[in-house]
Parts: C-alpha cells; structure tokens; sequence
C-alpha cells in the first residue's frame, strides 16, 4: 500500500513585542537577531508560497517537526494558522509538534499557545498518533520546553520513551513506525555540537531508537540545513533521519531543497528532496 508524506519544519512567523508583559531578557534578544537577520530570512510570502506549493501536491498526511513561531508570541501563533489554513482542513491528515522557539518562554497564566492554535494536530496524550495505514504509523514527540536566555535545548522525558514502547507492542510485529521529533539526532560531518542547542538526553535517546527496528524513520528540524541521514543497524532496517529544517527560508547558495516528500511503499522507503524556489 502506498502514501505520501510531505515533511516540513521552522517556519518560524514572526512578529514583535507589543506589550510591556511580552518582554523578557530572552525575547528582547531573540528579537534583536529578528530584526537583524531572520525577518529577512523568512519572509511571509515565502510561507504562502510554501503553501501553494504544497497545495499542488498529491500527499496523505503532511508533518510539521516545530518552530512555528519565532517568539512564541500569541500574534505569530495566530498569523501561521491563518496562513497554513488550506492545508489544515482535515486534523487526521496532520501531525504538528511544537520546537523550541514555540516554547521560548514561561506563557503568563500557563497558557499553552502552542496547544491553543495548534493543539488538535497533536491531541492530549503524552504522544501523538497518526495511523497512516496498515503498515505505517506516526508518533509524535514534545521535547520542548521553556529555557534560560542562552539555551534553546530540549528533553524526551522517560514517560514519553514509556508510553512510545507501549504504542509499539500494541500493534503487530510488521508495523513500521515514524517517530517525529523537533530535534535532531545526527549532525553533518563537520558540525560542531553545541550542548545548550541539542537535546540534553540525546545519546540515550538515539541508543533507544536504534534498538527498536520497527521505528524506521525519524523527522526532525531545528538546524536549518536539509538532509538525509542513515544510521545503520545490525540485522534490522536502517534508520533514516530526515531534517526538512527552514522550508520557506529564503534561498541559500548550493541548496538543494527547503523540504521532502517521503513515499511509503509498502515497507519500502523513498525520500524525494523539494526545492521551493
């Protein structure tokens, strides 16, 4: 059986603070780089465009891996449902999972915004599922959470790890399954870790993933380059990992796709890289 994932991550709309209560230390600097730098970087007519584009597109489900907003700010929160609109119409056809930068601060009251706006899209339990069809099936992760001015890092708690294990004995020994996670666990060749960016638990994590082969591909964001990785284990299926990072960030020199169409066929995998020029 055959369908079709289109894979997205970082839009990161952005607005500014307008109010006395939506400034803090970490916001007055994240807004200073999107004055600066990032408000060029993802222009909204690059977002719409992304959405016309995907619009055309023949898909099943579509995946957004995090970094809606750039502030977290109720405005950007509500300026990106507006214009992912049309490819929000049906809630079992989507799975969204918030990124660091969609909870870049404590909210006041503990209002979640992210919940809020896009809540539906990944539901009330400590993990998100989507089945796709007999042989494949979606999960979820928020690793999210608010820190300090310096860091932008995030944690798969052990529940969300426990209640992933529980999901997969539910199902039958040929089920394949695609975990989706704002953070990535491969890095390029050359790529310096920076531990207040990455996922603090991320060796256990990817430990834990590789020892269980029916999770055959993991969707992530974050670091605003796009590839495709494969982490290979003994006597199982590869694990591929696939960053669609920045996907309607203007163009940079050399790059080959702002995000990915994935074809399922059966147990087989295709990933088809899409530049949105």
């Amino acid at each position: 059986m055959r369908a079709t994932i289109i894979h997205i991550s970082d839009l990161h709309f952005h607005s500014y603070p307008q109010k006395f209560s939506e400034c803090n230390a970490k916001r007055i600097l994240g807004a200073t780089n999107l004055l600066v730098r990032r408000a060029r970087e993802f222009p909204l007519k690059r977002a719409k465009l992304l959405v016309e584009r995907i619009q055309k597109m023949d898909w099943d489900h579509l995946v957004i891996s995090g970094d809606i907003t750039q502030l977290s700010l109720e405005r950007e929160f509500s300026l990106a449902r507006e214009v992912l609109g049309p490819l929000l119409k049906n809630d079992q056809r989507v799975t969204v999972i918030p990124g660091n930068h969609d909870r870049y601060v404590n909210q006041q009251h503990g209002t979640d915004l992210f919940t809020k706006y896009f809540g539906e899209f990944f539901g009330t339990n400590e993990v998100h599922v989507s089945k796709i069809n007999q042989e494949w099936v979606i999960v979820g992760w928020d690793s999210a959470h608010p820190n300090d001015w310096r860091t932008a890092a995030g944690t798969v708690k052990s529940s969300t790890i426990r209640a992933t294990e529980k999901l997969i004995h539910s199902f039958s020994d040929q089920t394949n399954f695609i975990v989706v996670n704002h953070f990535p666990l491969t890095f390029p060749e050359d790529w310096k870790f920076d531990r207040f960016h990455e996922l603090y638990n991320l060796v256990p994590v990817r430990n834990w993933i590789l020892q269980n082969p029916p999770i055959r591909l993991y969707l992530h964001g974050h670091i605003h380059l796009n590839w495709c990785h494969r982490l290979p284990r003994d006597s199982a299926p590869e694990l591929l990992l696939v960053n669609s990072a920045a996907s309607c960030s203007k163009l940079h020199t050399g790059q080959s796709s702002s995000f990915h169409q994935i074809v399922l066929e059966d147990s087989n995998v295709k990933v088809n890289p899409i530049l949105l020029n």
